[in-house]
């Protein structure tokens, strides 16, 4: 009987299993992923073209996937609320992400810390917050107004000759402030929403932010379209038209594709994991209260989201070979058929600006694809992947 009883550290309620070391690795591996993510996509779509610079200057502002370049925008038509410090516009790199994300941590520690509190709390929290906004927008308005009606008379608070009557114009000088988080919340609007989903365990968050990336890499591919810039030319950098050649990892996958895969993979990694936080912990919290303390329920729990771990390792890393060998596939045919006929048209084929072309790889990864679906006929792939399930469960145990 001593036996089955399970320590109170590793029952299943929600207080201790969020300090299990399986979901903060869970919760780690979708936060690293979350910032690779956006530093992949800024680089990749984070740049102006070089024709927009040289019209435009350096203080020029294209609606790319950075922060910095906004900023300088609004700086250099007045000044900003925001000192330079926090963010980030006199920095270069990585380094101007340095301050802005350290205040998204922050953030999100202090929300993770009010959706914890009581509900009176909350309240208090939330007042208080409109109270010092609407005192931000009107005291200040009403301050100088007063102080001028006692020195002046009487006079309305706008358009006057002398600009330092126009009092009306103090209660818009908060949104420029606004402004300026529009423009940082271009890059870390999803880093931030997607921070308080993954710890505070929020599905919609985690969604919102994987969508927000998905919208950003769909607009860009439309806005630096060879059609629309040929009408409308917003100064967006656009990638290549072309795959270019396959010289990483022993020929597999060319630069511009290892990329974009990367991205891919980032994205999957940040969803997979912060949901599956969530998923695993709302099943524990809708069993009984026995079950919470039951060794096999336990030792169920401990199965499933160690399971998931490797699974997820596992899979991505074959998503990701497959990918990478479904965009060379093309190459593949054609090697394979210049071994047994040593023609020239196997090389003119390999070289055709068709093939080379983005929409080439994609009809060559959906013919790959084809072949791949079309071999579990021949292949017994769910009996391969029993083996392979059933020699992890023997290392696992």
């Amino acid at each position: 009987m001593v036996m089955d009883v399970v320590p109170d550290s590793k029952t299943l309620h929600i207080t201790k299993l969020r300090l299990r070391w399986q979901v903060l690795l869970l919760q780690v591996i979708s936060t690293f992923s979350l910032l690779l993510l956006m530093s992949k996509m800024s680089e990749l779509y984070g740049s102006c073209s070089d024709i927009f610079i040289a019209n435009s200057g350096v203080n020029g502002w294209c609606p790319a996937y950075e922060h910095t370049r906004g900023l300088l925008w609004m700086s250099s038509n007045g000044d900003t609320l925001l000192p330079d410090f926090l963010t980030g516009i006199n920095e270069t790199g990585f380094d101007s992400f340095t301050m802005p994300l350290i205040l998204c941590f922050i953030i999100t520690g202090l929300w993770v810390f009010i959706i914890t509190r009581s509900e009176k709390f909350k309240l208090m929290i939330k007042r208080t917050f409109s109270i010092l906004l609407a005192s931000w927008f009107l005291l200040p308005f009403l301050g100088s107004w007063l102080i001028g009606l006692v020195s002046q008379g009487m006079y309305l608070p706008y358009g006057n000759s002398d600009a330092q009557y126009n009092h009306l114009n103090l209660i818009l000088a908060p949104f420029e402030l606004f402004f300026e988080l529009v423009f940082l919340g271009i890059v870390f609007a999803p880093v931030l929403i997607g921070l308080m989903g993954i710890w505070s365990l929020s599905k919609r968050m985690i969604t919102w932010a994987t969508g927000y990336f998905m919208i950003v890499i769909g607009i860009h591919a439309m806005l630096t379209f060879e059609g629309v810039t040929t009408a409308v030319d917003v100064g967006l950098q656009p990638l290549s038209a072309q795959i270019g050649d396959a010289t990483l990892f022993g020929g597999l996958i060319s630069p511009l594709a290892f990329d974009l895969l990367m991205v891919a993979i980032l994205l999957l990694i940040f969803l997979e994991s912060g949901l599956a936080v969530i998923t695993n912990l709302e099943y524990a919290s809708i069993l009984p209260e026995a079950s919470k303390k039951d060794p096999e329920y336990v030792n169920q729990f401990n199965n499933v989201i160690n399971g998931h771990i490797a699974h997820l390792f596992g899979i991505i890393f074959v998503v990701a070979l497959t990918t990478a060998i479904a965009l060379e596939f093309d190459d593949f045919l054609i090697s394979f058929v210049a071994i047994f006929e040593g023609s020239q048209w196997s090389g003119q084929v390999k070289e055709s600006l068709e093939l080379q072309l983005t929409y080439g790889k994609v009809i060559s990864a959906s013919l790959f694809m084809i072949v791949v679906a079309g071999g579990r006929f021949v292949i017994p792939w769910q009996r391969i992947t029993g083996f392979i399930e059933t020699g992890l469960s023997k290392i696992r145990n």
